[in-house]
C-alpha cells in the first residue's frame, strides 16, 4: 500500500494548476446543505432536505476528486451529477446511523465504523449499480488492516486544517484540494490492491 506521504505527495502535479478551482467547487459544494438549514434551522422538513442533499454531495465530491486524481478534467457540474437515485440518501442514512451506533458503546467503536465503513461513497460513486450491503462490504473487505492508515491520514489533514486556521485559513485553499483528491489516491490504491 502507498504511504500516507506519497498519496499526498502524488497530488502536486495533479492539481498543479487547479488549486483554487477545485478548492472553489469543494467549498461550494460543502455550503450548500448548510444554506437550507440557515433559512430555518427548525424546520423539519429542510433538515430532512439537507441530510438528502449532503449525501447526494457527498456521493458528487467523491466522483469528482476520483476523476481528478485519474487525470480528467472535470467541472462544477460532475458534483451533481448522481442526483438520479435514491441510493445516495439510503448510503448515507445506513453511513450515518452505523456510526451512531458504534458512539453510543463509546467513541473509539464509532471511529472504527467510520473508517470500516469510510469507502462506501467512493464505491457509489465509481459504480452506481451497486447494491447497498454489497457496498458497505465491499468497504469493509477493502479496509480491513488499512484503518489506521486512514485515522493517520485524516489526524494529519486535521492537524495542518487546525494550523490553517492561523494563517486565516488561506492554506484552506490548498489543503482541501490536496487532502480531498489524496482521499480518493487512498480508496483507487485499496481498490488496486484487492
Amino acid at each position: 500500500m502507498i504511504s500516507n506521504k506519497d498519496l499526498v505527495e502524488k497530488t502536486k502535479p495533479i492539481l498543479k494548476d487547479s488549486y483554487l478551482q477545485v478548492f472553489v467547487c469543494l467549498f461550494l459544494a460543502s455550503v450548500l446543505p448548510q444554506i437550507f438549514l440557515s433559512i430555518s434551522p427548525e424546520n423539519i422538513l429542510l433538515n430532512i432536505l439537507s441530510v438528502c442533499v449532503s449525501a447526494y454531495i457527498q456521493v458528487g465530491i467523491a466522483l469528482y476528486c476520483l476523476e481528478i486524481y485519474k487525470g480528467n478534467k472535470v467541472g462544477f457540474s460532475t458534483i451533481f451529477s448522481r442526483f438520479n437515485s435514491f441510493k445516495p440518501i439510503l448510503f448515507m442514512l445506513l453511513f450515518v446511523l452505523a456510526i451512531l451506533i458504534g458512539l453510543t458503546f463509546l467513541i473509539v467503536p464509532g471511529i472504527i465504523i467510520a473508517l470500516m465503513y469510510s469507502q462506501v461513497f467512493y464505491i457509489l460513486a465509481e459504480d452506481p449499480d451497486i447494491g447497498v450491503i454489497e457496498a458497505f462490504n465491499l468497504s469493509n473487505q477493502m479496509m480491513k488492516n488499512n484503518k489506521w492508515q486512514l485515522f493517520m491520514l485524516n489526524l494529519e489533514a486535521l492537524l495542518y486544517l487546525f494550523i490553517g486556521v492561523f494563517t486565516l485559513f488561506i492554506w484552506w485553499a490548498w489543503l482541501i484540494p490536496r487532502y480531498s483528491v489524496a482521499y480518493s489516491g487512498f480508496y483507487l490504491a485499496l481498490k488496486n490492491e484487492d
